[in-house]
């Protein structure tokens, strides 16, 4: 988040593999629905509208060098991406949303290996 001839601003970076189509990154990955999520959270809690901004980075280099590309959404997607995260919301406002919520869990590696790094800290003497 930052200033840009003083308007406030969002950057997000992402690396994609077909750098000359960012697009379907966008569309793969919602990224569409997280800059709509991150503006209209600027809004309710800071009263700010504020741009989102990607720094979209090409996976692999092209003349010795990995491609950058700086961009807004197009107005269509950005508005698609407000209208989708507002029914969510507004469900969830509204007490709609009849399924209870998943349980969500890292891989079991994950917290095995939190575990182990816990352990080792404690048999060092270090605080857990």
């Amino acid at each position: 988040m930052g200033l840009y001839s003083g308007a406030p601003f969002i950057f997000d970076v992402k690396t994609t593999d077909d750098f000359h189509d960012f697009g379907k990154s966008v569309d793969k990955f919602g990224y569409h629905l997280q800059a709509a999520f991150y503006q209209i959270i600027a809004q309710k809690v800071f009263n700010l509208d504020i741009d989102f901004l990607f720094c979209a980075i090409g996976k692999r280099p092209e003349c010795w060098c990995y491609p950058v590309q700086l961009g807004m959404l197009d107005e269509e997607d950005s508005e698609e991406g407000v209208i989708q995260v507002n029914l969510v919301i507004d469900a969830l406002e509204n007490g709609r949303e009849t399924q209870a919520f998943a349980t969500l869990s890292r891989p079991f590696w994950a917290k095995q290996a939190d575990r182990k790094r816990r352990e080792a800290l404690v048999l060092e003497g270090g605080v857990a």
